[in-house]
């Protein structure tokens, strides 16, 4: 994970049942009223398929009689980079629909855009022309959603890129595409809702210092999608207190700088009122029952100013650039995201030459996952990693006659290592605790950025294990998919008594899921 969020008028609110109507014989029939409908979006990712956007314009579920309209291009058009969407989810909308029962969705695709690593290449990416084999599929809902008058429910469409696109025998991308999706109903569960969204990222908009339900201190409006997408809440939790136990109540964590001197995660925001508008966030959380989507964390990054061009760009590491001493100075990335949209300096899917300096702040996101304790600093931004840059950019010079176009530049201000999705296959258990779950063990990456050089991962009793029991029953078939925070360790180190070489890749596992 979007974990971002792409959602239509989120608001903490439920639509109000309706009844009414008298029949001719003066019995009282009701009147068909409307449900909530939650959906949200997701992708199981393909090797070396860097982008894959596309504009969603319609979305009409139907079954029997019953018809509801969710999405059209009157109303919204959502772009969707579903290679972004590694194993993450993101709010597609949430609207009023009719009730029924529902067993079928038609989506309609347009001004679809992929990009393939393409390491022979300068820079190291190659456009796909897209055909799509049809705008307008038609996917089954199984088991059939039921929308009910007054209750919420939640849709889940799982966009599969890897069975989407062909390969010709060479085996490189083609450029026919035939959309594969599985659309399954979701109901909310007590606790975490319609399950928990990582990585969801935006801006703040507002900051509202009150709320009206005393399990929030107050709530902010986050607009998504590079300033394209909608504006949703974001509920916090009250801090703790004498009186309330945040392990059984639940505290939201709003993080807005580097870890505190006492010693804490992170050094957190003392009053709401300090929020300011323009930040680019991070937020962990869920959707609940209610319709409120409340934040577990918030990772609070920088401050965005887009008629100073200083932005936030979201990208892989695709080369690296030391001074003999071997201090970093810069690095290129590819743009596959820009946080506001600034496409008049950067455009997407380029290279943007990112210049560091001594006062680069290096910090990471998703700090829960980070249960090593591994520091992330110059020395540790390596190829591959997907990172996000906050800074000033310029746009680049016109090229002299016959030289080759320069990239743009970013002035670096904060580099982040956020939480990303790496596909790949176990290779080899290292160690395993008596939990099953904490533990370590080695894994290939599939995607060429990496070179088949291995990386070790690390677990603990937090970790999410998808399909798979646990850490004994991980074997090299089928693939996995690995969430979590991607380190270089220049130096090398030890992690739970294991020793990891000098220039190895340590992925931290917030989640191990097993494809099927």
């Amino acid at each position: 994970m979007l974990k971002r969020v792409l959602a239509f008028g989120l608001t903490a609110g439920l639509a109000a049942a309706v009844l009414g109507g008298c029949g001719n014989s003066g019995t009282t029939k009701p009147v068909p009223g409307n449900g909530t409908l939650f959906t949200f979006v997701g992708d199981t990712p393909a090797c070396d398929i860097l982008t894959f956007r596309t504009t969603l314009t319609g979305l009409t579920l139907t079954g029997g009689s019953s018809t509801a309209t969710v999405l059209n291009s009157a109303s919204a058009a959502v772009k969707v980079n579903f290679a972004a969407l590694r194993d993450f989810s993101t709010v597609l909308n949430f609207t009023n629909v009719p009730e029924g029962t529902y067993d079928k969705a038609t989506v309609t695709f347009s001004a679809p855009q992929m990009n393939v690593y393409s390491p022979l290449a300068n820079p190291p990416f190659a456009a796909i022309t897209v055909n799509l084999s049809n705008t307008k599929p038609s996917f089954s809902i199984s088991p059939p959603l039921t929308v009910t008058k007054g209750e919420t429910i939640g849709l889940r469409m799982d966009f599969d890129v890897l069975h989407s696109i062909q390969f010709d025998a060479s085996g490189q991308v083609a450029p026919d595409v035939t959309p594969v999706m599985t659309l399954t109903p979701v109901n909310a569960s007590s606790d975490q809702g319609f399950g928990e969204m990582d990585d969801v990222l935006g801006f703040v908009q507002r900051v509202d210092t009150f709320s009206a339900n005393p399990s929030f201190i107050g709530d902010f409006a986050m607009q998504l999608l590079s300033g394209t997408g909608p504006s949703i809440v974001v509920s916090l939790m009250a801090p703790p207190s004498p009186t309330r136990n945040c392990q059984l109540e639940g505290c939201t964590t709003v993080c807005v700088g580097p870890p505190s001197a006492s010693g804490e995660p992170c050094a957190q925001l003392q009053k709401l009122s300090q929020l300011l508008t323009g930040s680019f966030v991070e937020v962990d959380g869920y959707v609940d029952a209610k319709a409120n989507f409340v934040a577990n964390s918030v990772e609070v990054e920088d401050q965005e100013d887009v008629a100073n061009k200083k932005i936030a760009l979201l990208g892989y590491v695709t080369s690296v650039t030391r001074d003999t001493s071997g201090n970093l100075t810069q690095f290129n990335l590819y743009v596959r995201e820009e946080e506001p949209d600034d496409e008049f300096d950067v455009s997407l899917d380029s290279i943007v030459a990112v210049n560091v300096s001594s006062s680069t702040i290096y910090q990471f996101a998703s700090r829960s996952t980070n249960f090593a304790n591994l520091p992330f600093d110059s020395t540790s931004v390596q190829v591959g990693q997907e990172l996000i840059v906050h800074g000033v950019v310029t746009k680049a010079p016109a090229p002299a006659a016959g030289q080759p176009a320069l990239p743009a530049t970013d002035a670096a201000d904060k580099v982040y290592l956020k939480l990303q999705t790496h596909p790949g296959n176990f290779a080899s258990l290292v160690q395993a605790g008596s939990d099953d779950k904490t533990g370590a063990f080695t894994f290939s990456p599939c995607a060429s950025f990496f070179q088949d050089r291995a990386m070790m991962v690390f677990t603990s009793g937090q970790t999410a294990f998808v399909n798979v029991g646990g850490l004994n029953e991980l074997t090299p078939q089928p693939s996995l998919l690995l969430k979590g925070l991607l380190f270089f360790e220049s130096q090398g180190t030890t992690i739970n008594g294991v020793t990891v070489p000098a220039g190895t890749f340590v992925l931290l596992a917030k989640q191990v899921h097993q494809t099927i």
